[in-house]
Parts: C-alpha cells; structure tokens; sequence
C-alpha cells in the first residue's frame, strides 16, 4: 500500500481499474502530473476489496457503462467509498455517459475527449476538493437551509428529511447546496455545474449533465419525482430550489418535471 502520511503530509493516492483496453499510457502520467501515487489492474473481484484497502481519493473507471456489469461496478464503487470517480468510457456514446452519471460518476469522459481534457477535469476535480476543504473558514451564510421537512446542514455535508439522512453523493449535495444557497431564484445548468465542478461546459453539455443529476437528486429528495416540489424547472432558463412554506398544487408541480 502506498505510504501515504510520508514527511508528515498526505498524498494523494489514485486507483485505476478497467473491463476493457484503453490508453493508460496517457491516464497514468496526467495522474502523476497530478501529484497522485496510482495503482493501477485490470477489474477483478477483487477490485472492491482492495478500493477499501487503498482509501483512495479518486477511482478511475475505463469501461464501458452500456454493459450492465460495467454500470455495477460504477455503482458498487460509488456506495462503497468516498473516493470521487472518473469514468472514461469508449466514445462516441452520450447515453452510456449519462447512464454511467446517473450509476453515480462525479465525471465522464470519452476515449475522444483526449489526455488534455482529463487533465483538466482531474485538475478541476482537485481545485474543487481544496475549496472545500477551506469552506469551514469562509462566511458563506447559514450553516443549514430549511425547505418544508428538508433540512440541508452545510457542516455536514448532509440533506436530511424527517430526521433521516438522505443518502447524497458529493457532487449531488453540492448541486442541491447550490440550489439552495440560491433558493427562489433560477440558475442556469451552465451556472450550476461552474460553480460545483469549476469548469465550463457548452451550454448543451450543460444542459445533458445537470439533467442526469437532477433526475438522481429529486430520486432521493422527492416524495414523488414524478411531481417535484423541491427542484423545479423553469423551461428554457433552468432550475430553481423552492422556497415556499408549502408544497405546490401537483397541477403545476407535473409542468416543472
């Protein structure tokens, strides 16, 4: 296992697995650029356990998400450890890359996308990590938001609902803190995914990706994701966190779906 608290500081440890070929001779030095120390295998059943074993901070998964089997790995991976996970999937495929997000990816990537874009999102992925890790520090408002039963504790990184912690990914509660912190008011998915993955996709991407992960956040937060009340969606403009007292009549709950 890699020494990870040498010269008393933690480095940052990356593990790579994959179910199929790809080119790891351009992934494991964009790692090392990084700063990670990578462990890399091809996918076994032994890969969950030995995940757990490293604690790694991010888990890179060359797969393919349109085999189911791949998709479980993502979810196994996901429920199992903190880690964040890259996904880099054969291209060019957008539903396999929505399938996989919605499995619970933090980041996909396609094969065409090339080296320099997942250096820059493993960058991002870092730069957001930082900032995080300095938010306790910043005045940024209330530590927890209140909307109806839906709590959202900024401390903890938690959405909890009649007294029940609502099992968030990282960049799921990001999305929704971000909603929050902007309840009432319409952000567009280009806005929302700057400012939880500090990078700019086109409008378009945007607009692909937040849908995916809005779909898994109302899954978890809704009483009934067919008729949302927290996470609506303003056609056209975005999505916007109510903040009224009340739930809206299903009428028009059905039109922000």
């Amino acid at each position: 296992m890699p020494d990870r608290y040498s010269d008393g500081f933690r480095s940052q440890v990356a593990f790579v697995t994959h179910t199929r070929d790809y080119r790891s001779a351009d992934v494991l030095p964009a790692l090392a650029r990084h700063g990670f120390t990578t462990t890399e295998r091809p996918h076994d059943r032994e890969t969950e356990r030995l995940i757990g074993q490293f604690d790694p901070d991010l888990v890179v998964l060359a797969i393919d998400p349109r085999q189911d089997e791949d998709l479980a790995l993502v979810r196994n991976v996901a429920r199992t450890c903190k880690a964040q996970i890259v996904v880099v999937a054969p291209g060019p495929h957008p539903h396999g890359l929505a399938l996989a997000l919605e499995a619970g990816a933090d980041v996909c990537l396609r094969d065409t996308d090339g080296v320099e874009m997942f250096s820059a999102q493993v960058g991002a992925l870092q730069r957001r990590k930082m900032a995080a890790l300095a938010e306790p520090e910043q005045d940024e408002g209330p530590s927890t938001i209140t909307v109806r039963d839906l709590v959202l504790d900024f401390d903890r990184c938690q959405a909890i609902r009649q007294n029940e912690t609502i099992p968030l990914t990282p960049t799921e509660f990001k999305i929704l803190a971000y909603l929050a912190r902007n309840a009432g008011k319409v952000v567009s998915p280009v806005e929302i995914l700057r400012a939880v993955q500090d990078y700019t996709y086109s409008e378009r991407e945007a607009q692909e990706i937040v849908k995916v992960y809005i779909r898994r956040i109302r899954r978890k937060v809704e009483l009934d994701p067919a008729e949302p009340s927290y996470i609506v969606n303003v056609r056209g403009f975005g999505y916007m966190l109510e903040r009224r007292s009340s739930r809206r009549e299903p009428a028009r709950a059905s039109e922000a779906a």
